[in-house]
């Protein structure tokens, strides 16, 4: 903790939390300043409206627990220099989130683009819609709850078919994607065979079909996915959730995001 002088401007992580709730508010990460990116968030969170969810997409959220439990956010950041890397750095913001939903049972509370109940939020500033405080009894979508996080059971075996404690699909090449019936929405993770870990990719969708189609062309038509439909997979925010904890899980255990995971897919042999 400490004024935004002492903050270093290497790239880095930080997280939020308010001194009057219990649980951490946000985790973030940036390949710039953290100094900057911390003092950007900063005016945006004590400025007089609602900021838009550009450029930090938090801001909103944080604004509005500013404005109904007061100002008195904390902040602490760690700039290692496995944090230049951008698969570090990122690696270890999942898992950040994903120890912090262990722990707490829920995820910080403006990650995952959400906003508290009683609010609404900004839309990105080309859109223009400015939010703030709704009428009583009103609320939006992104106010829903997330879900809590997976059981962290057999974290190690990436492969598994009760890998994070999930009930995993038999496995099939990509090239056969058509094969499996599969749910309507869920996570997926990605391997080439004989090389993991780690794992290739690990990603959610409501459209297998379509992505894993677009997933044969980086990956090749050998290697191989598996999907899980644990509960609560109706909303974008959640699945994310989902993903968050396997990718973050991975990293733990095995040092190291998944070969292709934050747009690396130069990483894939061809």
């Amino acid at each position: 903790d400490g004024e935004l002088p002492a903050i270093s401007s290497d790239p880095g992580l930080y997280r939020v939390r308010h001194r009057d709730r219990d649980g951490l508010e946000y985790i973030g990460e940036t390949g710039r300043s953290t100094r900057g990116r911390v003092g950007a968030l900063a005016r945006n969170v004590y400025s007089e409206e609602m900021p838009f969810r550009d450029p930090h997409t938090a801001a909103p959220c944080l604004w509005a627990v500013r404005d109904r439990y007061g100002p008195e956010f904390e902040v602490s950041t760690t700039t290692p220099p496995l944090a230049e890397d951008d698969q570090d750095r990122k690696g270890l913001e999942a898992a950040q989130i994903a120890i912090a939903r262990r722990e707490m049972g829920q995820s910080p509370t403006a990650n995952f683009g959400r906003i508290i109940e009683g609010y609404s939020q900004s839309s990105y500033r080309k859109d223009g819609y400015v939010g703030g405080p709704l009428e009583a009894g009103e609320t939006e979508p992104n106010a829903e709850p997330g879900r809590g996080p997976v059981p962290w059971e057999n974290v190690d075996d990436v492969t598994a078919s009760d890998w994070m404690g999930l009930e995993w699909s038999e496995s099939y090449l990509l090239a056969d994607r058509l094969e499996p019936d599969l749910p309507d929405a869920g996570v997926y993770r990605i391997w080439l065979e004989g090389d993991t870990p780690p794992l290739a990719y690990i990603g959610e969708t409501s459209a297998f079909t379509g992505r894993l189609r677009r997933h044969e062309k980086i990956f090749g038509g050998e290697a191989r996915f598996a999907v899980a439909m644990p509960k609560g997979m109706d909303a974008k925010h959640k699945r994310t959730e989902v993903e968050t904890d396997l990718i973050g899980a991975h990293y733990l255990a095995h040092g190291q995001s998944p070969l292709a995971q934050f747009g690396n897919g130069d990483a894939i042999p061809q």
